[in-house]
């Protein structure tokens, strides 16, 4: 097996023993879920039962299992959804694995929420935690790529042809923006592009903002971009894996090497600043992965 795969190996290995050998009132921790001070994370009963025709679907259509956002200082539910299947949370491995179905993205203060489905954009939800409203803001995504892809800032009209889509990362900027990288296909060409999106908060909702170019990473200022956003999953992945303490330890860790970052006036240092980091936290991950399955 290529090194490269081996902590996505270990990490799908790590999440199957949790569901299967745990109690049934406990829940499973969802790796690649919790948010930016470990505070909390998306959680999945450890024993799944068998779909009945009462569940809910999905927005696919499918059976949904019920999801929870846990608090992971108490390990209490903090609120209860669906719309997801568990099975699509496969891991943003550390070896950037294409085979991710699902994975989110936090604001900083940690009141809003994304969870992302890769291949169905249209299943995509957005969850504000405060008031505990779940709320589908698929068709909006896909109705801003669309636009896009067909070359018009308007909305799409009838008879525009529909792009394929896959959307592959998503980052909060702030308390009230995110974007979301999508690759869009509209069948003469394929490009990659970032969505930028306004959160309404009173009504739960995306707001498309504006689009642009996905960051090239043969230019020293996209590569500085794209390198800093692996560091981002990656701490993320990590803080999903390690105990209550060291994930207030990475929490503060990953802020000072934010600063240190930042710092840095030379896009090709800040580069191999993040590289370096990547390595660590790779490694990091792999030596925590194989502790975990073999406790």
């Amino acid at each position: 097996m290529s090194p490269k795969l081996l902590p996505v190996y270990l990490l799908l290995i790590c999440q199957v023993q949790l569901l299967a050998d745990a109690p049934a009132n406990e829940t499973a921790i969802l790796w690649g879920t919790v948010s930016p001070s470990g505070t909390y994370a998306l959680a999945v009963p450890r024993t799944i039962s068998e779909p009945t025709d009462g569940d809910k679907a999905t927005a696919n259509g499918k059976p949904g299992t019920q999801l929870s956002i846990v608090n992971l200082q108490t390990n209490e539910p903090v609120l209860d959804f669906s719309g997801f299947e568990a099975r699509d949370f496969v891991q943003l491995g550390p070896a950037d694995a294409s085979s991710t179905h699902s994975f989110s993205a936090w604001a900083p203060q940690e009141d809003h929420l994304l969870v992302i489905n890769v291949l169905d954009p249209l299943a995509c939800l957005q969850i504000d935690l405060p008031d505990g409203q779940v709320r589908n803001v698929g068709s909006t995504l896909v109705a801003a790529a669309t636009r896009i892809a067909n070359g018009s800032i308007r909305k799409p009209s009838a008879s525009a042809r529909s792009p394929h889509l896959s959307i592959f990362d998503a980052h909060f900027i702030s308390s009230h923006e995110c974007y979301l990288s999508v690759n869009v296909d509209s069948g003469s060409a394929a490009r990659r592009v970032d969505l930028y999106f306004q959160i309404n908060a009173s009504g739960n909702s995306l707001v498309f903002e504006r689009s642009e170019p996905y960051p090239n990473s043969s230019q020293p200022l996209g590569a500085s971009i794209l390198t800093s956003r692996k560091v981002e999953r990656l701490y993320q992945t990590l803080r999903g894996v390690v105990n209550q303490d060291d994930r207030r330890l990475l929490t503060m860790e990953q802020q000072s090497w934010l600063g240190s970052h930042e710092l840095l006036d030379n896009y090709e240092e800040r580069v191999a600043f993040a590289q370096m980091r990547i390595a660590e936290l790779r490694q990091r991950l792999k030596e925590a992965l194989q502790k975990k399955s073999t406790e």
